[in-house]
């Protein structure tokens, strides 16, 4: 005679199996409402506008160009007469610091007309420390004679960095650098003037 075995049959959840039934119905429930609160979240970080890709926030730099001239033991420079499409994006002062005591060292960033970064970098700082940590350590390129100042030039270009700068018989070294073209580093270059007191 021959015995056949019966196999046991898979326990079946139906609306009346009680708590194992309640379980599976509020994990499908929970991962039903977690799954809404991730669709929506989707749909509000593609459909909102992100907020910092609007224009630049333009500064006014006026109160660090006047502590800079108070505070520089060097005759301080300045842009004047740059176009109103030039704005600048950001001022610091700094006394002392990295550079060392007695330095005063003054940041002026822009945002060029063409969306480009330029820079003006100030100090009475060593020069030669100063110059290579502003350009990156760049590689020196042929100088360039600019309204009767002679400015060196390097470029680093793993960084799209181009840079020019200059140090004056006062002890004031000046660079001005960034990834703007070679025109608009010129033209804010040749809009540096002398700051009176």
């Amino acid at each position: 005679m021959q015995r056949t075995r019966s196999r046991p049959q898979a326990a079946r959840f139906t609306p009346g199996s009680g708590l194992a039934w309640a379980v599976v119905n509020k994990v499908l429930h929970t991962g039903g409402a977690a799954l809404g609160c991730l669709l929506a979240a989707a749909i509000l970080v593609v459909a909102v506008p992100i907020p910092h890709a609007a224009e630049p926030v333009t500064v006014s730099y006026r109160s660090d160009l006047a502590s800079l001239v108070r505070l520089a033991p060097y005759p301080a420079v300045a842009p004047a007469g740059l176009p109103g499409s030039w704005q600048p994006v950001s001022s610091g002062l700094t006394v002392g610091g990295a550079n060392g005591a007695g330095t005063v060292t003054w940041q002026l960033g822009y945002m060029t007309p063409s969306g480009s970064l330029a820079s003006l970098e100030e100090t009475n700082a060593s020069a030669p420390a100063f110059i290579r940590r502003m350009t990156n350590d760049g590689t020196a390129l042929a100088p360039l004679r600019l309204d009767s100042q002679t400015w060196d030039l390097s470029s680093a270009p793993s960084r799209g960095q181009r840079s020019m700068y200059y140090t004056s018989s006062a002890g004031r070294t000046v660079v001005v650098t960034g990834n703007a073209t070679w025109a608009q580093l010129s033209e804010l270059a040749a809009s540096l003037h002398p700051v009176s007191a």
